[in-house]
């Protein structure tokens, strides 16, 4: 299993859970705990120990008439297989575009002082396919609601040279507030529009290591529950795994701004944004030289002054500007977007555009690809770079790679959109990938 971090979830007995995410190809494996251990009180879950900051009761907390006391741990076992889908029929508040607008919505709240680090989208704040899982999993049916229906978006933050990680979940909430536990929240505030606000500022431990976290929960009048939390976290770099920096980048105040932004809300409007980019990348060993943020504008820049001067581009159009890489989830050595290209005619295909900045001539992928299929051709050029050609006409779609003795890689594909065709070519997507420009040796 892969720590993923632990996070509080609350049902109407405020059960508290330490979740561990593990990811694997068809979707996500998730154990968890259901309750808060007592104070002082150290759980096991196989090779895993946890401790949380000790909650002695009775206790007052302000703005609670009632305070409970946490009950006994509950393990609880669920999956959700799949990576999901953005128009979940059982959730009609939400959709991709709704997905977009939480997005942008979420990146334009963070402070001035804040900065969202580079990394894929899955770690920029863009919010994912509701959570949707069997409730016949759980102890109690209903505690299936604790996660259904949640979509959550997670991002790395730096302030002042300290990296933490942000997460935010929205959920439509038609249940009531949830009861006042010790050790689940230091103060309730509730407004005079009758928003609520249960904040926390604590600490847990997995297997001795600490980690620092901050948490508003939000209960809007329109039915929303935002979970905003922060954590001191240094996720930044999938080869290190997770790091603690000591400092928690956001305030509870600037944690309040973002659980109470407006467009984040079930029943906001919709406002336009760019479409949220589907997932991509190639095979890597995570070897390659990091490519940063400057690195990656390079390679923005070179692909839009490439495509601006490609043969036959006048009547195609993108759904988002040809210089959006982004790093993939696999590592800090690779980049990559897909795009929808449009025809004047409305023939659409999808445009998957990767650089991998270390990458042997011959990849273990390449070779086995080369193995089984026929229509790809393996050539080496005058300067010595690797060229791997392959076009498909049975539906239509095409694949270059070029490999530069630099060892750094391009790989442009295409494939029909919905029975279409590709409005873009072998040769123009050749074209693109050959640009001397694209070389950042």
């Amino acid at each position: 299993m892969v720590k993923d971090g632990a996070r509080r979830w609350r049902d109407s007995r405020w059960f508290d859970v330490v979740v561990i995410l593990s990811t694997i190809a068809a979707g996500t494996v998730v154990a968890g705990l259901l309750n808060d251990p007592g104070p002082n009180e150290h759980t096991t879950d196989g090779a895993y120990t946890y401790a949380f900051e000790p909650a002695p009761y009775p206790a007052r907390i302000p703005g609670c008439d009632v305070v409970e006391p946490p009950s006994d741990p509950e393990r609880v076992n669920f999956a959700t297989v799949g990576p999901g889908e953005y128009d979940n029929p059982r959730y009609p508040w939400f959709s991709g575009a709704k997905a977009a607008a939480m997005t942008q919505a979420a990146v334009d709240a963070l402070p001035d002082s804040v900065e969202l680090v580079f990394a894929s989208p899955r770690q920029s704040l863009q919010f994912e396919p509701i959570t949707d899982v069997d409730p016949a999993n759980f102890p109690q049916e209903e505690d299936a609601d604790l996660f259904n229906g949640s979509t959550n978006a997670r991002g790395s933050l730096a302030r002042d040279g300290h990296v933490g990680t942000l997460t935010v979940d929205v959920q439509a909430w038609n249940r009531p507030v949830l009861p006042c536990v010790t050790g689940a929240l230091d103060r309730r505030d509730t407004r005079p529009d009758g928003t609520v606000l249960d904040t926390l500022d604590t600490w847990y431990e997995i297997n001795g290591v600490r980690t620092l976290e901050r948490t508003v929960d939000a209960y809007l009048p329109d039915g929303t529950r935002i979970v905003a939390t922060a954590n001191d976290a240094d996720n930044t770099d999938p080869r290190v795994g997770s790091r603690h920096s000591g400092q928690i980048p956001l305030t509870l105040d600037e944690l309040t701004a973002i659980a109470t932004t407006p467009s984040l809300a079930v029943t906001a409007p919709v406002i336009p944004a760019v479409p949220l980019m589907r997932s991509c990348g190639a095979f890597t060993d995570w070897n390659g030289p990091e490519l940063t943020r400057d690195k990656v504008t390079r390679l923005d820049q070179a692909l839009e002054a490439r495509w601006a001067s490609m043969p036959g581009n006048n009547d195609l159009t993108l759904d988002r500007p040809i210089g959006s890489l982004r790093l993939t989830d696999a590592g800090k050595d690779n980049v990559c977007e897909v795009l929808t290209v449009t025809s004047a005619t409305g023939a659409a295909g999808r445009l998957d555009i990767v650089v991998v900045s270390g990458q042997p001539a011959s990849s273990r992928q390449d070779e086995y690809l080369n193995e089984i299929d026929p229509n790809r051709i393996t050539t080496v050029s005058t300067e010595g770079s690797t060229l791997t050609r392959g076009f498909y006409p049975a539906h239509g779609s095409a694949y270059f790679s070029i490999t530069r003795p630099s060892t750094q890689q391009i790989i442009i594909s295409t494939t029909p959109i919905k029975g279409s065709t590709v409005p873009i070519t072998l040769e123009q997507i050749e074209y693109l990938a050959t640009a001397t420009e694209l070389d950042l040796s």
